[in-house]
């Protein structure tokens, strides 16, 4: 997704000196003079940052922006207003999710520029992150689906349905990991403890809480003392379960 923002201000001036700024950016940027086209242009196209003035009509900024954290929250909105009110500040820092205010007049070439680049990039962080989440839940639903196999052909085998249950109880605990916010290399590692584990176990490997000990300690020697400190509390769910 190319980086693309909406320009709000009802004034033509403030609109056109924007543009005039950031001409020459490889940016994709559309303007709305009032609320209700912003809304309509909201609606029908995506937009990594929204840029808005406060007075605005038929409503002002304030209720724009609460309209863009209910329907719009992975937007990144900037403020970029002629006249800001101590009101409008107090709610503004205090109640609405806004990245960065500017009052006019603001440098648009140097610091309002960079406070783009600097929305585009959250967005764009938030976004891996939304994506990462997902394929996370995609592959506990796949594990569970491989895990009802399992036990379907472990009945009537005492030791391959005992693993069947085991198995369920991990993902179980790495499934309500998922909102936990772990590092790349901190997934990587928690990764590779899955796979160790259930290795071991699909081999028919005895499993009890001492294996599960030696194999903490060795994940536990990869690690930094912040990346066990976030690892063992997922960890630690294991054993709870068993």
């Amino acid at each position: 997704m190319k980086n693309n923002l909406l320009f709000i201000n009802q004034s033509q001036e403030i609109i056109q000196e924007f543009l005039e700024a950031m001409r020459g950016e490889d940016l994709e940027i559309d303007t709305a003079d009032n609320g209700r086209k912003a809304v309509t242009l909201l609606r029908t196209k995506k937009y990594k940052v929204v840029v808005t003035g406060m007075d605005l009509t038929p409503f002002d900024g304030a209720k724009l922006i609460a309209h863009l954290n209910q329907y719009f929250p992975k937007i990144v909105c900037i403020v970029y207003t002629r006249r800001l009110e101590l009101a409008h500040l107090k709610l503004l820092v205090n109640e609405r999710s806004v990245f960065r205010i500017f009052q006019k007049p603001a440098d648009l070439k140097g610091e309002v520029r960079q406070a783009l680049m600097d929305a585009f990039e959250y967005f764009d962080l938030q976004d891996a992150q939304q994506q990462e989440k997902l394929e996370l839940e995609r592959k506990f639903r796949v594990g569970r689906l491989e895990l009802a196999e399992l036990a379907r052909t472990a009945l009537g085998k005492k030791g391959k349905a005992e693993l069947a249950v085991f198995l369920q109880t991990i993902l179980k605990a790495y499934a309500g990991n998922i909102t936990i916010s772990l590092s790349t290399k901190e997934k990587q590692m928690l990764f590779w403890y899955e796979t160790e584990f259930l290795t071991r176990l699909l081999e028919n490997e005895f499993c009890d809480l001492k294996s599960l000990e030696v194999l903490k300690e060795k994940l536990e020697g990869m690690c930094t003392t912040t990346e066990w400190n976030h690892l063992v509390v997922v960890v630690g769910r294991i054993e709870q379960s068993l």
